[in-house]
């Protein structure tokens, strides 16, 4: 907000009655040089009438005690703006009118009324002390001292209470205000253009209509005006030469309907799919089956409400020859004596309109998304709120942490305090509730009246509801956007409002080559101004260059309009978000993470490689176990991957626009008589191939040349509509571009995965290898213990059974203890030597196995034992036969047993039904007997 401190002077007390402000808001005021000249806040502040730019607005930021003044002084200076505040005025007053008719809204306002009173109940009861505190301050101090006492004595003298002991009427809540028009709200827009003086085409013109407001290119006039059966109505009505452009500010079928019929001077259409041809009216061919509600998608009760859509496509619609009258046919270009060139009765009569769908890219901020979806889940005949998620918006998620904060208890309170609230506090918050419904009352009302009606209203999609059409919630994703997550707070400088992408429809019809008809939807709420309003450019375009060439070369501006809403590289003055600008330093962000992501891998590996031998000690420390870790690599990839798959998402509505156009432009080669497609001259040249070789004697064929044509009405727009084919490629080029980059980083991250499995192998293997070689010593390690007990063993046992009696220690003449040593070493070195010879040496094992095994085995082999062990019962392959037959048998008895249990508690189940009580219960128990016993 743009402010200027007021005179020293001034600003420290009051002049005269008139108090004056310290601070005064000068960006409704005139841009002229002395703007900001010291003297100029207080000269607007004095007279806002008559330095005003914007004078709704500077009405409605001046106070309210010099709102008549102002009012008074701007009649009698400007009427035009006089009459744009007093619509203004009268625009409020209706949509209070509206909320007055919603039980919800009317709530709203019975909760701000409340809150207003009690403030001003709390400053009226406290006024004398706040006076009191005020006359005790230091002036020297406090510079705004005396201006504070006379704001506080006029208060004091100009507030009242309210009289508390008359309660609030009950009349007033039940007699509820009549509902005003459905179309409140919404405005049609409407541009006429006049033939041009030197013939060349056509320039802007105001029309001359009692329901128009404002002036060329702004013209508008109420929707519900524009829809209604009367001869009054302009699009009825078409007096004179005129190139006329009408527009609606939504998607609804509804509207559509009935403006064909007021075109054609018809009643509503009553829809029927069987009604034939000849009995159909004009509006009614005009909008059959084949190219109105026939190209719906989405129309099942089963469908998500974003799934409406009209496929894209550009058709051209035969007009039957009593469609439209002479009078109106002129969409030809202006003559050079300065009068319409009109075609020929009969052809115009029977001539093509043209009905075109196409998507476009466009924007909403996420809080104004999050009203749009609950209204829709309020909306009347949707699915429950069981059915699906709940979308909470932001405002409502604080003010739901507010109350639950209520019984916290504050560091900065004792524990017996309690933070109260301030009634000045609700009052605003109150306040702000209510504007920011009724900034989107309109839209609200219209959703509720038309979202399930027969035709239905088109909703406003997000990109991943254009793309994904059978989710029935989207919320996630949506709030997974890359502009979303690039917008939010402390990532821009409009951090309060994120915003995301979103897919609007154009529905474009040329009618009688006089008149164009379109409808896309506006931004949710009011938002005004709104630069990056297609409409509002499109405006801004033609206030600077009016002149158009043909009711085509209109269509095709308009289009261009529509594909370029993120493609305009100059700076955006609202919170349009730069969408290409934002990918690519999404992408350049996910790059650059995914290069030092290479780095760290490679530093690592080469770090790792200098010593391979203790590459497992120092993998095994969990400080370094991130070497490996994928969890990093894994969430760039999948950002990566978003990135790739949005920018998919928004080639297609390009690539949709493209075919679109591209029909649009066969279409005008064809009236133009361009044959500058290949298939023509492929067609002519197999022609004349075809007939030299029928004929020998004829000389080379030369391919026929197209005979020099004088240039037509509709050469203009071919080029034109060639131009946009090129902008349009060159902006879907442009996400390719960057859609190439973000799978290029895709493919790059894959690697940089596969190099660390490729590495986790070579790690594992080494580790493998190195685990071995530990093995190796540890075998070697017991078989140095088992060294130890081969040597020592026979030592022990030798030992204590010579300890036993010997001469020297027991008397005993048996044995000495010499021989006993003797013995004991002797024998110990025979049992070591062979033990050891048998666990190292092949070659004793072999002497061993040859004397002893080779023996055995030919003894056993010729001398029978061993063909009669394998008769014997004992033989191993039989025992472990009968062990399995054994426990085959065992199982089967199982199975046979839990199906005799199976079958009795059927039997017993159908006894249950069949016979009574006492009778039951004794067949049950005989029965059950029975099972036991065969159990």
């Amino acid at each position: 907000m743009l402010t200027m401190e007021a005179d020293s002077d001034a600003a420290r007390g009051v002049l005269g009655d008139r108090l004056i402000d310290i601070h005064i808001d000068i960006q409704f005021a005139k841009i002229v040089p002395e703007r900001n000249a010291p003297g100029y806040a207080k000269k607007y502040a004095k007279e806002p009438w008559k330095h005003c730019r914007d004078a709704p607005n500077t009405f409605l930021s001046i106070r309210v005690d010099s709102r008549d003044e102002f009012m008074r002084q701007l009649k009698n200076l400007d009427r035009a703006k006089h009459d744009r505040v007093q619509h203004e005025i009268d625009r409020i007053k209706k949509t209070r009118l509206r909320f007055e008719t919603n039980k919800d809204k009317r709530r709203m306002l019975d909760a701000l009324r409340a809150s207003q009173g009690a403030w001003r109940v709390e400053v009226v009861d406290n006024v004398d002390d706040y006076l009191e505190e005020t006359l005790n301050k230091d002036a020297a101090v406090y510079g705004h001292r005396d201006r504070d006492i006379a704001l506080l004595h006029r208060l004091k003298r100009n507030w009242s209470l309210p009289q508390k002991d008359e309660p609030p009427s009950e009349d007033s809540h039940q007699v509820k205000p009549k509902d005003p028009d459905p179309e409140h709200g919404f405005k049609a827009c409407a541009m006429y253009f006049s033939p041009a003086h030197d013939g060349t085409g056509w320039v802007g013109a105001s029309a001359k209509h009692s329901e128009f407001i404002g002036k060329f290119p702004n013209q508008k006039i109420p929707v519900r005006q524009l829809l209604q059966e009367n001869e009054d109505n302009p699009l009825t009505k078409n007096e004179g030469n005129y190139l006329r452009y009408f527009h609606f500010p939504a998607n609804n079928m509804s509207w559509i309907e009935k403006a064909m019929a007021r075109f054609y001077s018809e009643h509503d259409i009553i829809h029927d799919d069987y009604k034939q041809q000849p009995k159909m009216t004009r509006a009614e061919r005009l909008l059959c089956r084949e190219f109105w509600r026939g190209q719906l998608h989405g129309s099942g009760s089963k469908a998500p409400v974003h799934a409406r859509h009209m496929r894209s496509r550009c058709s051209v619609v035969p007009r039957d020859s009593s469609s439209g009258v002479v009078v109106q046919e002129s969409g030809g270009n202006p003559s050079a004596n300065g009068k319409v060139a009109r075609p020929e009765a009969q052809g115009a009569r029977t001539g093509n309109n043209l009905a075109l769908f196409l998507p476009y890219l466009h924007w909403e901020t996420d809080s104004r998304r999050a009203k749009m979806v609950q209204a829709i889940q309020e909306a009347p005949g949707a699915k429950s709120k069981s059915a699906r998620k709940t979308e909470i918006d932001v405002v409502t998620l604080l003010q739901k942490k507010a109350d639950q904060s209520k019984n916290w208890n504050i560091k900065t309170f004792r524990a017996s305090e309690k933070p109260t609230r301030s009634a000045l506090g609700q009052y605003l918050i109150d306040l702000a509730r209510v504007a920011d419904a009724m900034d989107y009352e309109a839209d609200e009302q219209l959703l509720r009246d038309n979202l399930h009606k027969d035709p239905p209203l088109h909703i406003r999609r997000t990109l991943d509801q254009y793309y994904f059409l059978t989710l029935d919630d989207t919320s996630a994703r949506d709030r997974d956007q890359v502009v979303y997550r690039e917008t939010r707070a402390g990532r821009s400088f409009h951090s309060r409002n994120t915003r995301v992408v979103m897919v609007d429809q154009l529905w474009l019809w040329i009618l009688d080559d006089h008149t164009i008809i379109t409808s896309f939807p506006r931004r949710w709420g009011r938002n005004k101004p709104d630069p990056s309003g297609v409409h509002k450019c499109l405006r801004e375009h033609l206030s600077n260059n009016s002149n158009v060439k043909s009711i085509h070369h209109l269509a095709l501006l308009i289009i261009d309009q529509c594909s370029r809403v993120f493609f305009d590289r100059t700076k955006p003055l609202d919170q349009r978000p730069e969408v290409i600008d934002i990918f690519g330093s999404a992408i350049g962000n996910v790059t650059e993470l995914t290069t030092i992501a290479y780095d760290v891998f490679w530093r690592n590996t080469a770090l790792h490689s200098r010593n391979l031998n203790t590459i497992v000690e120092t993998l095994s420390q969990p400080s370094n176990q991130k070497y490996l870790d994928i969890n990093p690599e894994g969430t760039l990839l999948r950002e990566a991957q978003d990135i790739a798959e949005e920018l998919k998402m928004m080639r297609r509505v390009f690539s949709q626009q493209y075919q679109v156009v591209k029909d649009y432009r066969r279409h005008l080669g064809l009236l133009s008589g361009d044959v500058r497609y290949e298939r023509d001259v492929l067609r002519s040249v197999l022609a004349s191939l075809s007939q030299s070789l029928q004929d020998p004697g004829t000389e080379t064929p030369v391919v026929p040349q197209r005979a020099v044509r004088q240039p037509t009405q509709f050469d203009e727009a071919v080029q034109a509509a060639d131009i946009l084919l090129e902008l349009i490629d060159n902006r879907q080029a442009e996400l390719q571009d960057l859609e190439e980059s973000a799978l290029r980083t895709c493919r790059q991250l894959e690697g940089l995965l596969g190099l660390k499995q490729q590495q986790a192998s070579i790690v594992e293997a080494k580790a493998a290898l190195k685990r071995a070689d530990e093995s190796v010593k540890q075998g070697r390690a017991i078989m140095a213990f088992t060294l130890v007990t081969i040597f020592f063993l026979p030592l022990g046992f030798f030992a204590a059974f010579f300890g036993m009696n010997n001469a020297d220690t027991t008397g005993d003449t048996w044995m000495t203890l010499d021989q006993q040593v003797m013995y004991m070493f002797i024998f110990s070195a025979i049992v070591i030597t062979l033990s050891i010879s048998i666990a190292f040496s092949p070659w004793v094992r072999t002497v061993l196995n040859l004397c002893f095994r080779v023996p055995l085995t030919y003894a056993a082999e010729y001398t029978g034992i061993r063909g009669l062990w394998k008769l014997s019962p004992l033989e191993g392959s039989k025992v472990r036969r009968r062990n399995h037959i054994s426990m085959a048998k065992i199982s089967r008895r199982r199975q046979e047993r839990e199906e005799s249990r199976r079958r009795s508690g059927q039997d017993t189940h159908r006894m249950i039904n069949g016979v009574g009580g006492d009778t039951l219960q004794y067949r049950y128990s005989k029965r059950a007997e029975r099972v036991d016993t065969m159990v």
